[in-house]
Order: structure tokens, then sequence, then C-alpha cells
């Protein structure tokens, strides 16, 4: 079973279409995991429509790297995605441990892998459009930042808030994300990995 990106239903793992909301899932070729958007937050290679991802499994023909109608116009304006993903291969610091700024950093959770980047999140957009699914995520509801110390999580305000293994954090008070721990943004539970 996977679950639905946009409304976060379980489903047959073999869908094209999620049989709840109706909607055509969007598969990324390297996750082997529905995505919401046009490309994978966490590999960024382009997704692929649901029918095309599951003939062309069944046909075993390899994937492209790029989806033809983005490769056609985005390829002079960004660079075309690394095989493999090495920059998450890395070895791990023991748990508990504060990780620094260049470390790759993942949420895992709830069928997601979102990969730590610098930005703004909530239901209204920002660096993980996965959350616009998710009606108890505040529409502006936090900040990823790093600096020497490592990545941090500020939660802005939002009014179902952002806990770090049980504790909820205090609005606009950045708190030090490290591998092992257990955060919630509203009711989403991730582990950072």
């Amino acid at each position: 079973m996977i679950q639905c990106p946009d409304c976060r239903n379980m489903i047959p793992d073999d869908s094209a279409f999620c049989d709840q909301c109706g909607k055509e899932l969007k598969w990324c070729p390297e996750c082997k995991r529905p995505k919401r958007g046009t490309e994978c937050p966490v590999c960024g290679n382009d997704l692929i429509p649901g029918s095309k991802y599951l003939s062309m499994l069944e046909s075993g023909t390899p994937f492209p790297s790029q989806s033809p109608s983005q490769s056609q116009s985005t390829s002079e304006n960004r660079p075309q995605p690394q095989p493999a993903a090495p920059q998450f291969a890395m070895p791990s610091k023991p748990q508990g441990t504060a990780v620094g700024a260049s470390q790759p950093m993942m949420l895992v959770g709830n069928g997601w892998s979102l990969a730590l980047k610098e930005g703004p999140f909530g239901r209204n957009g920002g660096i993980w459009p996965e959350l616009g699914s998710c009606q108890y995520v505040s529409g502006s509801h936090g900040v990823i930042s790093r600096d020497v110390a490592g990545w941090k999580i500020t939660d802005i305000g939002s009014t179902n808030g952002t806990f770090i293994n049980g504790s909820r954090l205090t609005p606009n008070t950045p708190a030090t994300l490290v591998k092992g721990s257990k955060l919630v943004i509203a009711t989403i539970e991730f582990t950072v990995v």
C-alpha cells in the first residue's frame, strides 16, 4: 500500500490514479513513490504520470532521467539530475548528535521523504509542497534554516504547533534538528534521518 500525496489515503501500490480522490498519481522513477508537483523534492527527477510509470515498469522500459516535456523546455536552465543521488549515502553520525550544515538530512514519515533545505514551509507553499494537503498545517507554518551548528527549524506562530520529541517549540525560536529526533508538524509525524 502507498499513500496518495493529495488526499493522504492509503491505496494499492500499483495505482495510476487514487481510488479515493480520483487524481492521477505522479511517480518519481528514482524513489519509486508518488509525489506532488512536477519534480521530486528528494532527488530532483521529473515526475512521471501514473499510467506511463506503470506501463514502463511492467514492460521493463528504462525510466528517463527527465520527462520529455520538461527536458525539452528546461534542460538549458536546470542542471541534469545525477544518477543515484549519492548525497544521501553518506555515513550518519551517532544518534542524538547535532549535524553540521553541510550534512544532508531528511524527514521521513507518513509515506514521505522530505529533504531538508532552507526556506519557509506551510500549507500555502514553500520548500515542501506536500504539506499543502494537510488541513492542520498552517498556511505559513515555519522556516528551515542552517548555520555552522546545523539545521534549525522555527515555528512562526502556527495554530497547531511544531514539536520535537513531544515538546512544543516556542514560536519564533529556532530549534536544532538532530538525527533520530521525532518531529511533528501539526499532525504529521516525521523522524529526522
